[in-house]
């Protein structure tokens, strides 16, 4: 059986909102040790770099930084490309990207055993994306994405999906909103996003067509995602390809014209979701999740949230204007990637992918040059990929 989320920790009323500005690194590093600081495309500096629970420190030329971590940010491999600078082919590079926050940090493992720097650097970034995540879970109530409508609320009886999401708000907040994909009517579906698992109120709708803007962030162990202009994050990255799979053959369908499925066809959608859940439960229940016995039966547990508790911006509160029609995010962090720019002017452009580790190329390019949509994202599979 499924335990029931009604009297387990959940989003109140206005919701959960946590801030992700900056904020005190907790406890005692979980990792130490001496990477290299790529500050300019020519300069790379020694430093003693702190790893904590909820985000990393370091020190560089007197001054210290010290960044904490929030869902929107990946951590992957990078290589340089042959001949950019001689005197760093022996250093093994990988980057913390805040995208949200439009900065970039990028670190690397020098050694003359290639084989052990390149082993120390996977150590490293499994560490960090281990930390990432953490994060983003810790924030989400307990809870099982499910297929069901919500008995009395009629908005929810062409769900096919809904489960928690982490949507990116704006620079400074990320608030947990219960996202539920419904399927197409009259040539459009929607997303609509709700304060909680009880449909009550709702935030507002991403209207799904056929020519919707749908990808994923390249990292390892990312789960975050974007719909058109809205960033998300899920708990694990099993369930990030679950939602983006079911988006994705919805779109299929707006594609092909399909007629507006029946309640049968609906209900046979559901059963398909469900069964494949069931098949991956294990992947996409995240570590801190448990299942406990109690006087009023099982209940559901999670972790302590490692963001500060904040309220949501205003438009979060009832709005119900479509989501496409809401203000964008602004960034308003200064970027820390090498040269001080920020990472859409990155020292690096991305131009190769390998299976293993996610290696990039990196290439001396004009830091004013931004990158697009395309060499941030890897789209989602083309329609009839699954």
């Amino acid at each position: 059986e499924v335990p029931s989320t009604e009297e387990s920790m959940s989003p109140g009323p206005n919701g959960l909102s946590f801030s992700t500005l900056q904020q005190p690194l907790r406890g005692t590093p979980i990792r130490e040790g001496r990477l290299w600081y790529l500050s300019a495309e020519d300069q790379v500096d020694a430093v003693h770099f702190s790893l904590y629970v909820n985000g990393f420190f370091f020190k560089h030329e007197g001054v210290e930084v010290s960044i904490s971590l929030s869902p929107f940010v990946l951590v992957r491999n990078c290589k340089f490309q042959s001949g950019y600078n001689a005197t760093l082919t022996d250093v093994k590079i990988f980057k913390i990207s805040l995208f949200a926050h439009s900065a970039c940090y990028y670190f690397g493992v020098r050694s003359d055993d290639e084989r052990w720097a390149e082993e120390e650097r996977s150590r490293w970034v499994l560490d960090v994306s281990r930390a990432i995540r953490l994060v983003t879970q810790s924030l989400f109530p307990p809870f099982h994405i499910t297929c069901a409508p919500v008995e009395g609320v009629p908005r929810t009886r062409r769900r096919l999906m809904a489960g928690y999401l982490v949507h990116h708000e704006d620079v400074s907040v990320a608030s947990v909103v219960y996202f539920e994909l419904q399927a197409h009517e009259k040539g459009m579906a929607r997303m609509m996003l709700y304060e909680s698992h009880r449909c009550q109120g709702v935030i507002g709708e991403i209207p799904l067509h056929e020519s919707a803007m749908c990808s994923e962030k390249i990292g390892i162990n990312c789960s975050c995602f974007s719909v058109e202009d809205h960033q998300f994050s899920t708990r694990t990255l099993a369930e990030r390809k679950l939602w983006l799979r079911a988006i994705s053959n919805v779109r299929v369908k707006l594609q092909n014209c399909a007629p507006d499925p029946t309640e049968e066809e609906l209900n046979s959608f559901r059963v398909a979701i469900k069964e494949h859940l069931l098949s991956i439960r294990a992947a996409i229940q995240p570590p801190g999740f448990k299942v406990v016995n109690s006087a009023n039966g099982l209940k559901c547990q999670s972790m302590d949230p490692l963001l500060q508790r904040c309220h949501p911006p205003p438009r979060c509160r009832g709005n119900k204007a479509p989501y496409g029609s809401l203000p964008m995010s602004v960034t308003a962090i200064k970027a820390s990637g090498p040269g001080g720019k920020s990472a859409d002017s990155e020292v690096a452009e991305e131009s190769r992918i390998e299976l293993q580790g996610i290696q990039v190329e990196l290439r001396p390019m004009p830091r004013a040059t931004a990158r697009t949509r395309s060499e941030e994202f890897a789209v989602v599979p083309k329609p009839g990929d699954g």
